[in-house]
């Protein structure tokens, strides 16, 4: 693969030397394009059938080329970008690669080619949105370009926002309110999903999450996309609030038509509300196991952190929305915490460990392990 050489002067963060280049490439995203390489498989193992994918910022063309030469099935992949210099190298890479047959390059606006697909008969089974920031804008075409049963993939980067750094900012792209919780992450992850499922619901949509999680800068969240309008109420019947007391962190999600508390029950403070946002699953165990499954068959069965991540994410589902930090609460009352207590319910051998970071917290930019937890609720 050619990628462009960045050389970050004295001082400058390595980030901001990225967005000078000409073609944005970033190699810490590899974990998300590992993650988009399982996905497409198993929802392809799924479908049982050769699917069509779209991924319309494709800067140097890495994640396409890659669906393509290890995704099995995959009969064409519409790759475009509006720097012709990205289209250039997008288009050497794919000759580079041998995939001059199954990959079509084109410069053009994101949401302009989503929008020439459209139709019916040239809709996608897969559609990928990782853009330097927000995806919201493009949440609408997507939608309208992915075929009935086929797989909207959404990177959100602008994390201050959703975590509630900038609430404005988020009612604004997002249609909801953000919390400044430990949880915050998890809410982030929410909050796109809720924005979302109202967006598909314009459409006659239902989008289902099937795979999310939170890594180094950014959440990522995979959703399957069903046609019918009662469907789309379905989707819409799982959106809500989370209710949060700042003083003694009891938390409490509510659907939108029962929101009649402004009073936390256990400590009578006010209580902050996050949302609306999404208060259905965050993945489905089914579709983590097999992805777990094509990794171990594949060369990403061994990188330890990706591995680990899809385990957290299949041992999170059925839990209800947030979680306690155990650290938080063994601060609070003033007790030290015992990580060799056995956890009920759990295997023996199994143990508590607290969570510094909420829902899905992996290593960071040096690839260190994440923190295993267990959710508390």
């Amino acid at each position: 693969m050619l990628v462009p050489e960045i050389e970050p002067e004295e001082g400058e963060h390595i980030d901001h030397a990225r967005s000078r280049s000409p073609v944005f490439y970033n190699p810490v995203m590899r974990l998300n394009r590992d993650t988009a390489v399982l996905a497409l498989a198993a929802h392809q193992r799924r479908l049982g059938k050769p699917v069509e994918a779209c991924e319309p910022m494709c800067g140097s063309g890495v994640r396409g080329i890659r669906l393509t030469l290890e995704v099995e099935e995959v009969g064409l992949v519409v790759m475009g970008d509006w720097n012709p210099v990205a289209v250039r190298l997008a288009e050497k890479n794919a000759s580079l690669n041998g995939v001059t047959d199954r990959i079509r390059v084109r410069r053009i606006e994101a949401n302009l080619l989503l929008r020439l697909h459209e139709g019916h008969r040239s809709r996608f089974d897969y559609v990928d949105i990782d853009p330097y920031g927000s995806p919201a804008e493009f949440l609408d075409s997507a939608v309208a370009a992915s075929k009935n049963n086929g797989m909207l993939a959404l990177t959100a980067t602008d994390m201050a926002p959703l975590c509630g750094v900038n609430p404005r900012a988020c009612l604004r792209k997002y249609g909801g309110t953000p919390l400044r919780t430990n949880y915050c992450h998890e809410v982030a992850l929410r909050l796109l999903a809720g924005a979302l499922v109202r967006v598909a619901a314009v459409h006659e949509v239902a989008t289902i999450p099937v795979f999310s999680y939170y890594a180094d800068h950014y959440v990522r969240l995979y959703a399957v996309l069903r046609r019918g309008a009662r469907r789309a109420d379905r989707a819409l019947g799982e959106m809500g609030y989370i209710l949060h007391c700042p003083r003694c962190s009891h938390r409490k999600a509510v659907k939108a038509r029962s929101l009649v508390e402004a009073s936390c029950e256990a400590c009578g403070s006010e209580m902050s509300t996050g949302g609306p946002l999404w208060l259905g699953e965050l993945a489905e165990a089914d579709f983590c196991g097999e992805m777990l499954d094509l990794a171990e068959g594949s060369g990403l069965g061994g990188s330890g952190r990706l591995m680990e991540l899809i385990g957290l994410v299949r041992g999170e589902v059925g839990y209800p929305p947030t979680f306690i930090d155990v650290d938080e609460v063994s601060s609070r009352l003033g007790k030290s915490l015992d990580t060799h207590h056995p956890v009920p319910g759990r295997p023996e051998g199994s143990r508590i460990q607290g969570r510094e970071d909420p829902l899905r917290r992996e290593g960071g930019q040096d690839g260190r392990q994440p923190r295993r937890g267990r959710k508390h609720s």
